[in-house]
């Protein structure tokens, strides 16, 4: 199980990095530092970043994420948010043999085509018929199941679309419960960004520098998550219950050793901060079931009521997390 996903990084506000990458704000009155983006593809489980592409802040995640299409293969199931969805990008990922589960905007799928007996539907997709780029070849539509449920005691409707169309083998309440785990890679970044990087700015003055500079970070990142990995399976436990910050002490400490390069003393420092990290496992985590709050409106406005059906034409399912059905 994949999630894809993006964050931002600030770098040194150097002319060639502004140029590069760009900042915030207008043309005429950039604000703060440059900023580069970063969308990876990571394991939810084990939080190993498989591969990274890096853009500016300009640029879309959409846009960015499309060199990464090639390292989601056959039997994965990718789970992404709504700033991702793309029909093109949906085709070529379903060509690849990949499962899908996506959030979507209640705008779309709203073409109802059959609705199933857990109250899941199938509809149907099309591309816009005014394309932005001229001479732009259209994806085909695509016929997808929507979800839509609700937390408890939350009133926003989720509205989730996937590849999995059997309903007997993947009910839509395992679907919904399954969607919260997107929210790994969010950790992910916060373990590299807050936890392993040290510092609010990257040191590269140039764009080479930066781009170099983070692959160095994701590297970094991933072989610590290898050894959180072994050491989970050393004590029978999950990665998820293992230590970021524990790992990152047991080898910043095991890097500045005096005991040198032998292969005696790095097996050595290696069995030790297994069982330093075997130590400090985590309780379990409770289920992530609370909703983005929008700090500020940026428009006048106001949105739909809560609790607006997301389609008139039928009543959305409530869903709980802890396979629960309610009807509405």
């Amino acid at each position: 199980m994949l999630a894809l996903d993006g964050m931002l990084l600030a770098v040194p506000d150097s002319a060639a990095n502004n140029d590069a990458f760009g900042k915030s704000g207008s043309q005429r009155s950039p604000m703060g530092y440059p900023q580069a983006r970063v969308v990876a593809v990571a394991e939810c489980s084990s939080h190993a970043v498989l591969d990274a592409v890096i853009g500016g802040f300009k640029e879309s995640e959409r846009i960015v994420s499309d060199a990464l299409d090639a390292h989601v293969g056959r039997g994965t199931l990718l789970l992404a948010d709504r700033g991702l969805w793309g029909l093109a990008r949906w085709h070529r990922l379903l060509d690849q043999g990949t499962h899908l589960l996506w959030r979507i905007e209640r705008r779309k799928a709203r073409r109802v085509q059959d609705v199933l007996p857990d109250g899941s539907y199938l509809a149907r997709i099309e591309a816009k018929k005014h394309s932005k780029a001229a001479g732009k070849v259209k994806a085909p539509p695509a016929v997808v199941r929507v979800i839509e449920y609700r937390v408890d005691g939350q009133p926003d409707i989720v509205r989730l679309i996937t590849s999995l169309t059997d309903q007997e083998k993947y009910p839509a309440v395992e679907l919904a419960a399954l969607y919260a785990r997107r929210w790994e890679i969010e950790l992910v970044f916060d373990e590299i960004k807050t936890h392993q990087r040290g510092r609010p700015v990257l040191r590269s003055q140039t764009p080479d520098g930066v781009r170099q500079e983070i692959y160095a970070h994701l590297i970094v990142h991933h072989a610590t998550r290898d050894l959180l990995d072994e050491a989970a399976r050393l004590h029978r436990s999950t990665a998820e219950r293992t230590s970021f910050t524990r790992a990152l002490h047991v080898v910043r400490r095991t890097v500045i050793a005096p005991s040198g390069f032998s292969l005696s003393a790095r097996r050595r420092d290696r069995r030790l901060g297994l069982a330093e990290i075997g130590r400090s496992l985590l309780p379990g985590r409770r289920l992530r079931n609370c909703p983005r709050k929008i700090r500020s409106c940026i428009t006048g406005y106001g949105s739909k009521a809560p609790g607006e059906p997301a389609s008139h034409r039928r009543s959305p399912v409530v869903v709980t997390l802890d396979h629960r059905w309610h009807d509405h």
